[in-house]
């Protein structure tokens, strides 16, 4: 199976320009006691490793069992993902604290109401025969520096991954003016910019990192995640507060299934199971699945939690990093929807 093509259903975005909107349904409780039935469209970077909880709670049947029927919708960056939330061609996306926090300056009424992936997962990644050197994690400010004067791919500009790349060079004191940053996409796209030689290095982060590693056209030049370097907060999943106040309780029913998909994939009974289905539905190698979501994994990054004292911190980098405005100021209790708790 294409890794593109989980079992669960995904369309392309532009469909959507054409096609009735599947609208959520369902705001209560049915008269059995049951969840009313409704369709979620749920943005997606296929193959991507922030998908793996939401592609577990369709795959496993989390959302079923809670009358959710997931409608993946592929997008391919943050700024088609916004457009498309705004508009109502999708209901729910999974980004940035940055882009809740810009959505919000532009006029945008979203909001984060169920967390994803805890702190950022990224490293530095170079072709395997780069000249750039790989440091020991503790000495990641070095790494850095080593950047000045070459071309860094972020998955988009102006987003999550521009910030928190300029928060750390800022801290290893990187003469920015002598590096240019440019938008490589994600997963497939920038594994093939960096091969192609278009830019020096990229951010990694799962899966394009292991498959690179593991097929010997990359290694990891600065390992943010080793570093023991304070990390922000990454990813939540939000969507616009009219969605949520129209259906209150089929958002607390999805982030219930995030959640014992994120349980379920960080119980180790669970992992062949885990490394079967990103083998099958993901496409990956088996040896890579393994690095994924074996005992030493990464799969401890997912949480359904949302950290006020993380997001804040990526709050300061999005405004230190000018991605955002500071006027008005906003920090997470104004990025949190408040209807969690019923």
């Amino acid at each position: 199976m294409s890794p593109n093509t989980p079992q669960s259903f995904r369309r392309a975005l532009p469909v959507l320009a054409t096609a009735t909107l599947l609208v959520a349904s369902g705001c209560s409780s049915s008269a059995d006691g049951e969840p009313e039935g409704g369709t979620i469209a749920i943005a997606n970077f296929a193959g991507a490793g922030i998908t793996v909880p939401d592609q577990i709670a369709d795959a496993k049947g989390f959302f079923e069992e809670r009358g959710i029927t997931a409608d993946f919708v592929q997008v391919t960056s943050a700024g088609t993902q916004l457009a498309a939330l705004t508009s109502g061609s999708i209901d729910v996306a999974q980004n940035a604290v940055s882009q809740v926090m810009s959505a919000q300056q532009q006029g945008h009424d979203v909001k984060f109401f169920c967390g994803g992936v805890a702190k950022a997962w990224n490293v530095v990644m170079v072709k395997a025969d780069s000249p750039i050197q790989s440091v020991d994690p503790e000495n990641w400010k070095e790494g850095f520096k080593a950047l000045e004067g070459t071309t860094f791919g972020l998955d988009s500009l102006g987003a999550g991954q521009e910030a928190y790349f300029r928060a750390l060079a800022a801290d290893a004191r990187v003469d920015m003016s002598t590096i240019e940053l440019v938008a490589v996409g994600t997963v497939g796209e920038a594994a093939a910019t960096l091969a192609s030689g278009r830019v020096d290095a990229i951010f990694g982060y799962p899966f394009v990192q292991q498959s690179e590693v593991a097929a010997g056209n990359a290694r990891v030049a600065v390992d943010m995640v080793a570093s023991g370097h304070q990390l922000p907060y990454h990813t939540g999943y939000f969507a616009t507060t009219t969605w949520l106040e129209e259906n209150p309780e089929l958002a607390r029913n999805f982030c219930e299934a995030i959640t014992e998909a994120d349980d379920y994939v960080n119980d180790e009974a669970n992992v062949d199971d885990v490394v079967s289905f990103l083998v099958e539905d993901f496409g990956l190698d088996q040896a890579v699945a393994e690095q994924f979501a074996g005992p030493d994994g990464v799969t401890s990054i997912f949480s359904p939690e949302l950290d006020c004292t993380a997001i804040n911190l990526s709050a300061e980098h999005a405004e230190a990093a000018g991605l955002v405005e500071t006027d008005p100021q906003l920090r997470c209790e104004d990025m949190l929807w408040d209807g969690m708790d019923g």
